[in-house]
């Protein structure tokens, strides 16, 4: 269950771009917002009290350092000294939730924006995500509520049909055109193209999409088996399918069965497609069982 906590330990001291900070703060200020959602619906249904009133006060506070130190437009670089360990974990938990409701908005308007629009929203994504891999903490507690959010919402809004499992490599060439064509079909697509490529496991990665989606598509490619995955998170991919249903639907992307059975033997016996197939071909062997 969760319950507040700040710890309040020296974390280090660190010297920070203005434009690093920056980041923080607006990633502080769209964690309060959510923050202080929260706690109006709780009054407006009959709470007492505010219920994340602590983590409301602990981010304003966060904020207005930033804003102090930044008044000063000279200023190119932020030296903090013995930052607390709950500061950092703050940060770091307003930074992916910042990553989150950005890959959110990618997903839901995908078929709707062009191609450049999505790759300029896609640049803002990775500084977010390499400054919260450079903090060397868990995102504090809150974040867990974050996640529930976001899961929550997805449950509202019906989840998806599919999602794709891919390697960052292999999103220009194929995987974009896959995700569009499957849209264009009448599919619901959850097409993560930032997590892969940023270092997530291929199980969490599964995890999370098959959470919230029927199927799962995962492009295997000498580029997938590329990443320093270990041998039993793609073992794991057989592991999420119960009473024979499969969820798991595997194509080969530039690879042969003897290259897949190279890293995974139980994926080489699976009956899979090939992308040397017409993508229209593609498309209508991934509605037969979707739509079964």
């Amino acid at each position: 269950m969760y319950r507040y906590s700040f710890d309040d330990s020296p974390g280090g001291s660190f010297r920070v771009s203005r434009e690093r900070y920056e980041i923080e703060r607006d990633a502080l200020r769209l964690l309060l917002s959510k923050v202080e959602e929260w706690n109006t619906i709780a009054k407006e249904h009959g709470s007492i009290a505010e219920p994340y009133s602590a983590e409301a006060d602990d981010l304003r506070h966060l904020i207005s350092l930033r804003e102090e130190q930044m008044n000063d437009e000279s200023l190119r670089n932020v030296y903090r000294e013995r930052v607390s360990i709950g500061n950092l974990r703050y940060v770091k938990a307003a930074l992916l939730y910042s990553i989150q409701v950005q890959v959110t908005e990618l997903e839901r308007r995908s078929v709707q924006w062009p191609s450049a629009v999505i790759d300029g929203v896609r640049a803002r994504i990775q500084p977010l995500q390499n400054h919260a891999d450079a903090i060397p903490y868990a995102p504090c507690d809150l974040y867990s509520e974050l996640r529930l959010d976001f899961t929550a919402t997805d449950s509202a809004e019906g989840g998806w049909d599919v999602f794709i499992c891919h390697a960052s490599e292999d999103k220009e060439a194929f995987v974009r055109p896959l995700s569009l064509a499957l849209r264009e079909a009448g599919l619901r697509v959850w097409y993560d193209e930032i997590t892969l490529s940023l270092g997530d496991s291929l199980l969490r990665s599964i995890d999370r999409g098959l959470a919230r989606s029927r199927y799962g598509i995962v492009v295997l490619s000498p580029s997938f088996f590329a990443k320093d995955w270990p041998q039993r998170e793609l073992d794991g991919l057989v592991s999420q399918e119960v009473n024979g249903r499969k969820v798991v639907l595997p194509l080969w992307h530039n690879i042969a069965v003897d290259g897949v059975r190279k890293y995974s033997p139980t994926l080489a016996g699976r009956l899979a497609a090939s992308t040397s197939q017409p993508m229209d071909q593609l498309v209508e062997a991934i509605l037969s069982i979707v739509r079964r």
